[in-house]
């Protein structure tokens, strides 16, 4: 008999294996990493633990993964400028909105997440504190912000910033070009050599305005994918953000280099975007993935719903081919987010040797059968009922109680830095 440092027994799991789900069974972690999935009934004749826990109505599945969000502002920045911003200490309003944003997240089940803001090194720092993975997006823009004032000042700030960090484990870091508007040729280029000399992920929103596609059109002449193309830019590394408005032409040059691609599905309805083209990319063998977009307050970081909303959008074609299937879902919170991250090791998967990013969520209907279960699972997986979290192992929500954050701490701290 083998020690083990944990065992997690549930009644189901969500196998990565053939996309189904296993009753009654467990999962054995030693360190970081998931060592065995077997019958919960044969699980202690082979090992043994002092840390056994037992859900009986619980479901296990793999971390989830939000690969769009912007943390920092918990309340609209129209709010910040007119309201806060001349009676509070912006880094600490920062610091307190990033971490009140990470813990909403680990309580949605959300292990691993990318975020877009221009503040690295505030979400790069809570982010370690807290125990989340976080890729951390590295402006590069000709735009003045709070990062940079000027291209060659982030290009030195940029590369400086991804030095530091890139070795570390729970870190992923990427080169954040939010538009193609927001960046000069010369920029453009400079960023083609980075990427050839160092391998890091580039992200930005292409495609998505259709009023700025058809002026970029008239000044460049060709379409902005093209312009990448010739550029360099483009690769498995690449990931492009919200392509609402794209051609044949587009789409054959995204496979080509098998970019990514990210949707935030509530921000396509607020931009009047119903046309779903999820189900165009992933025919096309372009994967995709969800995010949920800014969190401020009346958003939500809920990528259940995110999935779901989603799912609906794509059946309001009357083809029911165009419909996303249980797997095409949960793929777009899971294993193809992970692929656009580009981890080395897998955090999507509940298998032996993966990450052991998992969660456990309370199913009511206990009675179903694992076909129907698995047949509905997209509405059977509600954030509300996530009970725990780990990642990499170590668990970071207990009973919905956050073990790395002490919240009502933070909620305090952040009311009486808003009452000041």
């Amino acid at each position: 008999m083998q020690d083990i440092d944990k065992i997690i027994s549930s009644k189901w799991i969500l196998s990565s294996k053939n996309n189904s789900l296993l009753k009654d069974y467990s999962i054995a972690i030693e360190g970081n990493i998931i060592k065995d999935i077997l019958p919960s009934k044969e699980v202690l004749k082979k090992y043994k633990t002092t840390n056994h826990l037992m859900l009986k109505n619980n479901i296990l599945v793999p971390g989830l993964i939000n690969n769009n969000v912007s943390t920092p502002y918990i309340f609209t920045r129209k709010s910040l400028n007119d309201n806060l911003r001349q009676k509070i200490d912006p880094k600490k309003y920062l610091e307190l909105s990033t971490n009140i944003s990470i813990c909403q997240m680990i309580k949605n089940g959300i292990t691993t997440f990318t975020d877009t803001s221009s503040h690295p090194e505030i979400v790069l720092k809570q982010s370690i504190k807290s125990g989340i993975r976080a890729n951390v997006g590295l402006p590069i823009s000709s735009y003045k912000s709070n990062w940079a004032n000027k291209e060659q000042e982030y290009f030195k700030k940029t590369i400086s910033f991804y030095d530091e960090y890139r070795n570390d484990p729970s870190i992923k870091l990427y080169l954040n070009l939010n538009s193609i508007h927001m960046l000069s040729k010369r920029g453009f280029e400079k960023v083609s050599r980075i990427v050839s000399e160092l391998d890091v992920p580039v992200r930005m929103h292409l495609h998505e305005d259709l009023n700025k596609l058809n002026i970029f059109k008239r000044k460049y002449k060709k379409r902005p994918v093209k312009y990448l193309e010739e550029l360099g830019l483009l690769g498995t590394t690449f990931t492009a953000i919200n392509p609402f408005h794209i051609n044949q032409s587009d789409l054959n040059i995204m496979q080509k280099y098998k970019i990514h691609i990210v949707h935030t599905p509530s921000f396509n309805i607020v931009s009047r975007n119903t046309q779903c083209n999820t189900k165009l990319f992933l025919k096309n063998n372009i994967k995709v993935s969800i995010g949920t977009g800014e969190y401020i307050i009346g958003n939500s970081v809920d990528l259940f719903n995110e999935m779901r909303i989603t799912s609906l959008l794509s059946k309001l074609s009357k083809d029911e081919s165009n419909h996303l299937t249980q797997k095409e879902l949960l793929g777009l919170i899971m294993k193809n987010a992970s692929n656009a991250l580009g981890l080395s090791f897998d955090i999507s998967r509940l298998e032996p040797k993966c990450s052991a990013d998992i969660i456990s969520i309370k199913i009511n209907n206990i009675d179903m059968s694992s076909i129907d279960l698995y047949k509905d699972i997209e509405n059977k997986l509600n954030s509300n009922n996530i009970e725990h979290v780990w990642v990499a192992g170590k668990q970071i929500l207990k009973d919905k109680k956050l073990l790395t954050i002490n919240e009502d701490m933070l909620y305090h701290k952040f009311t009486e830095l808003v009452k000041k």
